[in-house]
């Protein structure tokens, strides 16, 4: 059997990190921190950021090596998911967009290309460390992370970036904080930590565009083994939320007509230096910050003077108040999840770039102080998804197919399920406009619910739902090719789904698949008594495969695996 090494890549809104090891040995995990960093007075960096610029429509420079001076596109990973319509009205995003229709590009090509250079640089990292015929070794596998508050429409767009971008054949997803949770807890083991089956920790990952909050309770020590204990939850507050909103005070102060005059060279530097510095270091005390802003106007009643603005803690503490206000009010819904299913929280652990600020510490610190709630910020929590992403490829390798699970059980975000027709004798809550006629002459109700998986239930790792469908098809015996089917895969958010399709009942996306006439035909005919039309009647067996962050589908006709399947995703989901 050819050694295995397994890559994890935490592709971040802001930055982005790799790690990998060999899956054989003690499998330590190496973190990739020697980026191009052409001016960087630090060696290392955990993280790169996740910035592109083109030139003559091609990549000219990436993560640090691109300059204040260049036109970049930074931020791309917002416009994958549709649903976030926030983060797209900054200026860094609206320059972006305008950036990728002069280049003729989409927001996945960038991403792409981006991760294409991220993989081949890290392919690189693995050379210097295993020789340059490790390619000849070693077989490759890629965790990619990606926000658990996605919908699976931008996942599935993520699968397709990784496949552009040419990572590894075999490439999986998990959710950051699932990936964050496993680099955080198992560490915790082994530091000596007092962990008790039974515990339940609150993780927080802040990251640059997402904040999503998992909790897990340990139910096992020897191996180390922990079961989700509440529905997770997250919201599209990140860091660069912070970077819009001190952005759109700026504006405000400098004027919208000035500030569109002044150079993106002087812009980008003084958010490099919000970000680099003020946002790090601001802890909510009355310590006063500035910025530089190169040729603006002075303005001394709004604190400008000598291309210096000056940053009252007052207003800060506004800016920081808008964003951490939300995670804070998300951090109190899941602690609450937690306590509804019989259980209190130990920690909230502190995870994600955003994570490592003083403030939200120190707001969750006085929010929960007296509860007996700690809470932690934790060694390496930048790096904590990406370690969490190899950490999770090692556990689910094919070639340790008996491994122990961290993470054994799950808790569903929403409910999954099917409409179908039922008999009118059995449907449940059907309404009148529901009756129709079947093929066979029997009165029937459509638009009932099938619940294949509902909101809040256990899911086991690579549990399977199984349902059991009929199409009524009209073939003959001359007809050739393939009859085409297709199933919508239907969700619902609320706690209790209703019996039959109504307006919270949303798209998933359709399944399509395919079997050939000939077979169909061998099905047993009968006449619809009122139209005296042949039909036959064909059952499905539809399965859908739970994964750690993506679903997979297969139809099964007559115990055997159909020609055909495809899942095509509805960008809608909420």
């Amino acid at each position: 059997m050819a050694s295995e090494i397994v890559i994890g890549i935490d592709f971040g809104t802001t930055y982005s990190g790799v790690s990998w090891a060999v899956n054989g040995g003690n499998k330590t995990i190496r973190v990739v921190n020697d980026w191009p960093n052409p001016i960087s007075t630090v060696a290392t960096s955990d993280k790169v950021p996740s910035k592109l610029s083109f030139q003559n429509w091609k990549t000219k420079n990436w993560g640090y090596k691109v300059d204040f001076k260049e036109q970049s596109l930074s931020w791309f990973k917002l416009l994958l998911d549709p649903k976030n319509k926030v983060g797209q009205e900054s200026d860094k995003v609206l320059e972006t967009v305008k950036q990728l229709a002069a280049l003729n590009k989409e927001p996945e090509d960038v991403a792409a290309d981006y991760l294409r250079l991220i993989w081949e640089y890290t392919k690189e990292d693995i050379r210097k460390v295993r020789g340059d015929d490790w390619a000849d070794i070693y077989t490759t596998r890629a965790v990619l992370t990606v926000p658990a508050i996605w919908s699976p429409s931008a996942k599935d767009k993520t699968m397709k970036i990784a496949r552009k971008a040419g990572l590894p054949e075999n490439v999986s997803l998990v959710s950051e904080p699932e990936a964050a949770a496993l680099a955080v807890l198992r560490e915790k083991t082994e530091d000596g930590s007092d962990l008790r089956i039974g515990d339940c920790f609150v993780v927080c990952d802040a990251g640059g565009g997402t904040v999503d909050l998992i909790s897990y309770k340990i139910c096992e020590l020897n191996p180390f083994q922990v079961e989700e204990c509440a529905v997770g939850d997250g919201g599209l507050c990140g860091s660069v939320y912070l970077d819009q909103a001190f952005e759109k005070y700026i504006r405000t102060i400098v004027g919208e007509s000035q500030w569109k005059g002044l150079r993106l060279k002087s812009k980008q530097k003084m958010m490099h230096e919000f970000e680099m510095s003020v946002k790090r270091s601001y802890a909510g005390d009355s310590q006063q910050f500035s910025v530089d802003l190169q040729d603006v106007e002075d303005n001394p009643s709004v604190g400008i003077d000598d291309e210096t603005i000056t940053l009252e803690p007052s207003t800060l503490k506004t800016i920081f108040d808008h964003v951490i206000g939300k995670i804070l009010r998300l951090v109190e819904k899941q602690i609450d999840e937690v306590r509804d299913r019989g259980s209190d929280v130990k920690a909230i652990l502190l995870v994600g770039g955003f994570g490592t600020n003083r403030y939200m510490h120190q707001q969750l610190n006085v929010a929960y102080k007296k509860t007996g709630i700690k809470v932690l910020q934790t060694n390496g929590g930048w790096s904590s998804i990406c370690r969490g992403a190899t950490m999770w490829g090692l556990e689910h390798s094919e070639q340790y197919p008996t491994a122990k699970k961290t993470v054994v059980s799950r808790i569903a975000r929403h409910s999954y399920g099917l409409v179908v027709s039922r008999t009118w004798e059995i449907a449940e809550g059907a309404l009148e406009k529901d009756r129709r006629r079947g093929t066979r002459g029997e009165w029937r109700a459509d638009n009932q619910m099938h619940w294949m998986l509902r909101k809040g239930e256990k899911v086991e790792e690579g549990r399977i739902l199984a349902k059991t469908l009929f199409q009524s098809v009209q073939v003959g015996f001359f007809d050739t090719g393939i009859q085409y089917f297709s199933d919508t895969l239907s969700y619902c958010a609320d706690n209790s789904p209703p019996l039959r399709a109504e307006p919270s009942v949303k798209d998933l996306c359709t399944v399509h698949y395919g079997v050939e006439k000939a077979k169909l035909y061998l099905e047993s005919s009968y006449k619809d008594p009122t139209t005296k039309e042949k039909w036959r009647d064909a059952n499905f067996d539809m399965y859908v495969q739970l994964n750690a962050a993506t679903l997979d589908f297969f139809i099964e006709y007559k115990d055997k695996r159909v020609a055909y399947t495809e899942a095509k995703y509805k960008e809608e989901f909420s």
